[in-house]
């Protein structure tokens, strides 16, 4: 049964690999073989009788030779002090199946094949239940059977497993039983250390990429991705490949004590930080590596890197005045943006309103970072309804505007800066009023304190209480009156005169 279930997984392994693609790379599997510690998770044991035959461990156990009633190694013999012979056919031993798909191409091993009566078969096997050259052992009456041990090493082998193996074989004897031991063993197995050489000639597979790294065209900052891949040997490393170069590399657990030593499936994740490559396009590529060393690129992405912050915009100016100008309703700041690439245009206006006058953003005494994504070339700021400045809005402002690109770029550092002062109420009444000259006359005003500049003046002057100019007004803090070119005036300018006079700021606020 052994032998028919071997051929068959030969058969299957063999029609795979004549459909696929060569790559052709090798492993080696330990088997109670140094380095420490000494384990063995490669091969199996079987036993289609174990009522005369016996498998036992013992990786590591001090060698056994010659008669004994002991086992070193992977072992397979006949159970002693049997009432009843051992029947024909009767089969134990333990064996090595590569992954499917691969083949095992050498083997270097310390073993023991050990019979003392006629019958017993210790040997070691290919999957076709061809016996390697050499190992096996057939019984002499001359010298009271047979040994064959120590190391050896095998090469050139096309195999889709390997068994080292006890059989009850009397046939040849013109027998129908082997005999069993009573104080020693009539036939033993041995395998005390091995090193299977696994020929790979299968590709691993990138199952799937995944993220930013991937996924996007035009980039910027870090870059994630993930990497999915699978192999019957198990993944050993996915790769990260830019420009063809190597950029990074992760590694799996693996364990060549076992057939397939490393993880069948695997999902890596990377990161990639654009800040370190030149703007402009760059390749990316997703690579697995099984535990042959068969490694798969996937196919190549382009990505654009693009970590330019826009420049600060020009111009700005407030309800269509230059910087230091005064408002008295909500400042509508412009400005003009700079010429940006097609595919990562302007998309986005950042904006700060914090009180003074700043020439970079203070750490206190702003309001919260405002983001609009229309309008982009102007903003409303309004002190009178913005909560943060509402209980007190009349005051200097400096507002700061910076811009985003299509792909989130943007930079405070970048930004234009554009100083204001917002002004709703008027001036109080001059606090003083003066005339000098003896005609015509200079009317000099007291300035009161109020928060924007004072740049104008108002007045009416009166003959009586019928006759007065019409509203007049000009620059500053003083006007002249003379009422020898005032029309109202100039027929009788002698006489009485009272003056009205009022202020205006710089705002346009007057009352």
């Amino acid at each position: 049964m052994i032998r028919t279930l071997l051929a068959l997984a030969a058969l299957f392994a063999a029609c795979a690999v004549a459909g696929g693609t060569a790559f052709a790379g090798t492993y080696q599997v330990g088997a109670c073989a140094a380095p420490a510690p000494l384990v063995n998770n490669s091969w199996q044991p079987f036993n289609n009788n174990p009522t005369y035959l016996e498998t036992s461990a013992n990786c590591g156990s001090e060698d056994v030779t010659g008669g004994s009633s002991k086992t070193s190694g992977l072992a397979a013999a006949d159970i002693l002090r049997l009432s009843t012979l051992v029947p024909a056919d009767a089969m134990a031993g333990w064996q090595f199946t590569a992954p499917s798909g691969d083949t095992i191409s050498a083997i270097n091993m310390d073993r023991d094949l050990y019979e003392q009566g006629e019958g017993w078969v210790p040997q070691i096997v290919e999957a076709e239940g061809n016996v390697l050259p050499d190992e096996t052992c057939s019984f002499s009456a001359s010298n009271g059977g047979c040994e064959v041990s120590g190391e050896a090493t095998h090469t050139g082998l096309d195999t889709t497993s390997l068994a080292i193996e006890l059989v009850c074989d009397p046939k040849p004897f013109e027998l129908t039983a082997c005999g069993s031991g009573f104080s020693q063993h009539f036939g033993r197995v041995e395998l005390n250390s091995a090193t299977v050489t696994v020929t790979d000639d299968q590709a691993p597979q990138i199952t799937s990429t995944s993220g930013s790294l991937f996924t996007g065209v035009l980039v910027h900052g870090t870059l994630t991705g993930t990497i999915d891949g699978s192999d019957n040997s198990g993944v050993q490393y996915a790769r990260l490949y830019v420009d063809g170069a190597l950029f990074a590399q992760q590694s799996l657990a693996c364990e060549f004590t076992r057939p397939a030593p490393c993880p069948a499936s695997s999902s890596n994740q990377f990161s990639l930080n654009t800040t370190t490559l030149a703007n402009g396009p760059h390749q990316i590529q997703a690579a697995v590596v099984d535990a042959a060393g068969n490694q798969t690129l996937g196919s190549t992405g382009q990505i654009t890197v693009d970590n330019t912050n826009p420049p600060a915009p020009t111009g700005p100016q407030v309800n269509a005045k230059p910087a230091g100008a005064w408002v008295n309703q909500p400042a509508t700041i412009t400005w003009t943006n700079p010429s940006e690439p097609p595919d990562d245009p302007i998309s986005q206006v950042n904006w700060i309103a914090c009180t003074g006058t700043e020439t970079s953003i203070p750490a206190s005494g702003c309001d919260a970072p405002q983001h609009q994504a229309s309008p982009l070339s102007s903003l409303t700021f309004n002190p009178a309804t913005d909560p943060a400045f509402a209980s007190q809005p009349q005051a200097l402002y400096t507002v700061f505007v910076w811009l985003g690109d299509a792909i989130g770029n943007a930079s405070q550092a970048n930004s234009a800066a554009i100083t204001f002062g917002y002004q709703t109420s008027p001036p109080a009444p001059p606090t003083s009023i003066r005339s000098s000259g003896a005609g015509p006359y200079t009317i000099t005003l007291g300035a009161p304190a109020h928060l924007a500049p004072l740049t104008a003046n108002y007045w009416i002057a009166c003959k009586g209480p019928t006759t007065c100019t019409a509203t007049e007004t000009g620059p500053g803090l003083s006007f002249r009156f003379d009422p020898n070119h005032i029309p109202q005036f100039q027929r009788s300018p002698y006489g009485s005169y009272t003056i009205h006079a009022w202020l205006q700021d710089a705002a346009g606020n007057t009352n």
